[in-house]
């Protein structure tokens, strides 16, 4: 037997072949081999579980926090006082006696807790977020109102040390099985005034005070629907796909396609409905842009599909010659019925991914404008709302990093844009217009997908003048 192992396996009187040693230690690589492409494999899979909770919190936090923007500014306390935690990464690990941390790192700015017991709110509760909705992540959701000082504003005008509250929301996912280390969580901040009736214009209330208390933030969901002429605008269904929506007239153009100057679509004041919540596949996407011209191959594409400008930069009006109404969308209110106060800061969050899922930089451009309208037929006068840091009229968002723009599946994306103080007079309205910057736009257009109830794209205005029905 010991002189057998030294031969070659292979037909008898044949000397080729391998050895039995040879065959061990290629067993042996190969095992190696698999044992490391199975390690990378499960790593990349706990990477991928792990950004994807982070997306599930982050987002659950933001419902969260517009939830209790809604609640009345007297009820928002805690009905508790929050529970202090020994571990860094809980965030009771910031409350001290009655006091709560607002800086996380370093730790500090401390706030004193608003404690209700009858009408406050529970400090934490647990959540399970099932498959089809969050993708079966639990956890624990924190809540947190404190008092603040505003020092800019003098003891004659807010006495005392609680001149507004400010809201955290923090979300700690539970420790998957797959992990060793203990769970991280995610946060958002809010800060809410107390309410009370604005002004009129001669200063003791009148006609051009709101019709109910103040607030902090204003929401307009962008839909599909083209902007009434006068009045209210309602919603329309959307059942299929259809010619891109020219959007470069008025309201009073109403609905064109093609080349035809037509409505903007509407800025509401509600999300978009969800006709079957239990069913997922409904309501369908569909296409907003269903122009021969604007099909990609494979022809996937769903939502607006925005081109890029002919020329570098941005460009609220385009300077392409054929079919420039496929490079800038816009979206306006329903006319102000008072004075609409803006603060100064207004966020839009939108979802997009690239065409076909294709890899390639991109750049959007973003301006805010307050139109006016006079003559018959009417001829708007938009004025747009300048950058508060370079006076510029539009804002850019451009992925971090890399600056490829999200792929593989719809993405939230949030941009923030801060402008001096304005009011959007009686009459007047807010306008939101998207186009495409040519240079850092490696592909023909970007999809944007909004006034879907799973992608329900929006601003966000500072504002302490509500409207009616929001």
């Amino acid at each position: 037997m010991r002189a057998w192992i030294g031969k070659r396996v292979g037909r008898i009187g044949s000397e080729s072949g391998l050895t039995i040693v040879e065959v061990l230690v290629a067993a042996i690589l190969l095992a190696l081999g698999a044992a490391a492409t199975f390690g990378i494999l499960a790593a990349a899979a706990r990477n991928g579980q792990r950004a994807k909770s982070t997306q599930v919190v982050l987002d659950l936090a933001q419902e969260e926090l517009e939830r209790l923007h809604s609640i009345p500014y007297e009820n928002l306390a805690v009905n508790a006082q929050p529970k202090p935690s020994a571990n860094i990464l809980n965030p009771g690990y910031r409350v001290k006696s009655s006091e709560y941390a607002l800086k996380r790192s370093p730790m500090g700015e401390y706030a004193p807790l608003v404690v209700d017991a009858e009408k406050g709110i529970s400090p934490e509760s647990e959540f399970f977020s099932g498959d089809t909705e969050h993708g079966g992540i639990k956890g624990t959701l924190f809540r947190y109102v404190v008092w603040r000082n505003d020092p800019s504003c003098p003891d004659t005008k807010c006495p005392g040390s609680e001149d507004y509250k400010q809201v955290v929301v923090a979300v700690k996912p539970d420790k998957p099985v797959s992990q060793s280390g203990d769970s991280g969580y995610v946060e958002v901040q809010s800060q809410l005034t107390d309410p009370e009736l604005a002004e009129g214009e001669d200063g003791e209330g009148g006609p051009e005070a709101p019709p109910g208390p103040t607030v902090t933030a204003q929401q307009f969901y962008l839909s599909d629907t083209p902007c009434a002429a006068g009045g209210k605008t309602t919603r329309a269904e959307i059942v299929s796909d259809h010619l891109l929506h020219n959007t470069l007239g008025t309201c009073a153009s109403g609905l064109q396609s093609g080349t035809t100057l037509g409505a903007p679509d509407a800025l509401l004041l509600s999300g978009p409905p969800d006709p079957a919540p239990e069913d997922p596949a409904v309501p369908a996407l569909h296409d907003y842009s269903d122009d021969f011209y604007l099909e990609p191959t494979p022809d996937t594409d769903k939502g607006v599909q925005i081109r890029r400008d002919d020329t570098p930069e941005c460009h609220y009006d385009p300077t392409g010659t054929t079919n420039p109404e496929s490079q800038v969308h816009r979206w306006i209110t329903d006319p102000m019925p008072f004075k609409f106060e803006m603060g100064g800061k207004v966020t839009l969050e939108f979802y997009t991914r690239t065409l076909n899922d294709a890899l390639y930089t991109g750049a959007l451009c973003v301006y805010l404008f307050d139109r006016s309208e006079a003559g018959s037929p009417p001829k708007a006068t938009d004025e747009l709302l300048t950058k508060k840091d370079d006076g510029s009229p539009y804002w850019i968002y451009k992925p971090e990093g890399t600056g490829f723009w999200p792929r593989n599946l719809w993405t939230k994306v949030r941009l923030t844009m801060e402008f001096g103080p304005h009011d959007v007079l009686k009459d007047h309205r807010l306008g939101v217009a998207l186009s495409v910057e040519r240079t850092y736009t490696l592909a023909d257009a970007i999809p944007i997908m909004y006034d879907h109830p799973d992608y329900p794209t929006r601003i966000e205005v500072d504002s302490l003048t509500p409207l009616e029905g929001s």
